[in-house]
């Protein structure tokens, strides 16, 4: 029995290991290209307007790492002072206000931003949303400094991050 395995089984068995070694390579190499495609379209057509408030913020965050922001940290849902996300980019710390509403967003969320860049020690506060903003919010932003990205901007973050 020995005997056929060394000279019959083994060698055929390498030689068969070796005949299809490249399909074996290949096949995985397009399963795995054609998984990364997927996610990639699966992203980029997330329709976050069926989201939640936390799946929003943990998109957001997504968006900013593939923009190449760095350090990019979604936080905690309670006690995170109005940020739900940290990043830094080109040396300059954003905290991020996500708010994922129906209607326009107000003064309050601009002040929770400008509040929790203070607390967090950031250097741009940012409110960004899949919705728009009031004249006021708009008004108080330009005076204070915090930058407004809203749905129109937030769609040109997701082309960019393509």
């Amino acid at each position: 029995m020995r005997l056929f395995y060394y000279l019959i089984a083994a060698p055929a068995l390498f030689f068969l290991r070796v005949l299809f070694w490249p399909f074996k390579t290949i096949f995985r190499f397009v399963g795995w290209f054609h998984s990364w495609r997927k996610a990639r379209r699966r992203f980029r057509r997330a329709d976050y307007d069926d989201m939640d408030g936390w799946e929003f913020e943990e998109y957001v965050g997504e968006l900013l790492a593939r923009d190449g922001f760095i350090h990019v940290e979604v936080t905690r849902g309670s006690g995170d002072q109005g940020v739900d996300v940290l990043a830094e980019r080109d040396g300059t710390s954003y905290a991020i206000q996500c708010k994922h509403y129906q209607g326009k967003i107000s003064n309050k969320a601009v002040q929770e931003a400008y509040a929790g860049a203070e607390f967090y020690g950031c250097d741009v506060p940012v409110v960004v949303t899949n919705s728009w903003f009031t004249p006021s919010a708009k008004e108080l932003a330009d005076e204070i400094g915090v930058e407004l990205w809203d749905r129109d901007e937030l769609n040109r973050l997701v082309r960019r991050t393509k």
